[in-house]
């Protein structure tokens, strides 16, 4: 009866009791300007500078830099604690965002504009991975951090929806650089109050290695799990790619964002469902689930002939992505070597970074020359990446059980 899949919905009730009801809404808002710096920072570069181009390098200069920034801002985390990272870098990532919009303002191009976006990348923060690795210290039971898992999986996913949007309405009803703009605004409002709220307390690092383990060892440690969610990554930045030029050739450019905030929709309502997926089903085979039901979903959108059912299919396809989500960040948390876990959860992040910018590359590619059902089955091929990885997985412990 304990382990019933509604009795363990309970354990939502939980979490407001954990970390109080401020805090949950304080961490949502601190992880939106994030969500807009991509699409944000490609409208006002290339609003800016009339060029798609600078807009791309601007974009992918300012994503690489978060990526490598994002697990040696981890190791900082997990050696010093949340405290003193946060405590500095968010006033500077602020200030950052605000010069990288005096840049876009003054039609600032070349070097200095991507030395900006640099700054922006580098001081990012992960808070997404944060809540994580907060959640972990302060849950009780495999069952509350299964739900904190899935509750953060949710918030992420509803973020990845509203973060485009925003831009795309304060773009819309200001100017092309608003969103830049309102994202400073967040990071130095949400941002320094989730900063204030960082523990104090350091964590615990292993006896035997009082500087707990390097970057290179957590990332061999939990490789199957980056090697997932690179996967979704690349997943979200070919379906982007896809979803746009399929609205183009069916005249409806405008609403391809709405069209693929549908997958977000679909994913993030599983993702919140997730905790009551029984014990027994273990991680490898919700991956391998996961992954199977990605590629059969975005196979279905491939063949789809109008919006109506792209946005059908696509919210489908979202029932698959979000327990692979909440399943990879998990695995990633039991990969992981003792005092490293803030290495793992910032590395999970950085593979999203880095898998969307494969995506989109590579999505925009095979969109530009062989249009959309090719750039879906792409998506589908993401979906196999991810299944293989739960395949894997599954294997090697039955080698070891045999």
């Amino acid at each position: 009866m304990h382990s019933s899949p509604f009795r363990a919905l309970g354990h939502y009730r939980v979490l407001p009791q954990l970390t109080g009801w401020k805090t949950l809404v304080i961490a949502f808002a601190a992880r939106a300007p994030y969500a807009m710096l991509p699409l944000g920072v490609m409208t006002a570069v290339t609003a800016s500078t009339g060029s798609v181009a600078q807009g791309g390098a601007a974009t992918a200069s300012t994503a690489i830099s978060t990526a490598i920034a994002g697990p040696l801002i981890g190791k900082w985390a997990d050696r010093k604690g949340q405290f003193l990272p946060l405590r500095i870098l968010t006033p500077i990532n602020a200030l950052a965002l605000l010069l990288l919009f005096l840049a876009v303002q003054t039609a600032t191009a070349g070097l200095p504009l991507f030395l900006a976006c640099m700054a922006v990348g580098f001081t990012s923060l992960p808070i997404g991975s944060f809540t994580r690795s907060r959640w972990i210290h302060q849950t009780n039971t495999p069952r509350e951090l299964g739900a904190a898992l899935s509750y953060e999986s949710m918030a992420d996913e509803l973020v990845f929806v509203l973060g485009p949007a925003l831009v795309g309405i304060a773009a819309t009803a200001a100017f092309e650089s608003a969103p830049l703009f309102l994202a400073f605004l967040l990071v130095a409002t949400a941002g320094i109050a989730f900063a204030l709220l960082a523990p104090k307390t350091k964590p615990v690092a292993q006896a035997a290695d009082k500087q707990g383990p390097g970057v290179g060892r957590v990332i061999v440690a939990v490789t199957p799990a980056i090697i997932a969610m690179t996967g979704i990554g690349m997943l979200f930045g070919t379906t982007q790619a896809a979803t746009t030029v399929r609205a183009e050739l069916l005249g409806h450019q405008g609403i391809a964002g709405l069209v693929y905030a549908a997958m977000g929709v679909g994913s993030a309502l599983m993702a919140i469902l997730t905790v009551a997926i029984p014990e027994r089903i273990n991680l490898p085979t919700r991956l391998l689930i996961g992954g199977l039901g990605i590629a059969a979903a975005m196979s279905l959108v491939a063949l789809a002939g109008d919006l109506l059912s792209t946005a059908f299919l696509l919210t489908l396809a979202g029932l698959f992505i979000g327990p692979a989500m909440v399943t990879a960040f998990t695995l990633a948390e039991s990969l992981a070597p003792r005092g490293g876990i803030a290495i793992a959860m910032t590395s999970m992040q950085s593979s999203v970074v880095i898998g969307v910018s494969i995506g989109s590359s590579l999505g925009g590619i095979i969109a530009q020359n062989f249009h959309d059902k090719p750039t879906f089955l792409a998506s589908a091929g993401a979906g196999i990446l991810v299944a293989l990885v739960g395949f894997i997985l599954n294997i090697r412990q039955l080698s070891k059980r045999g």
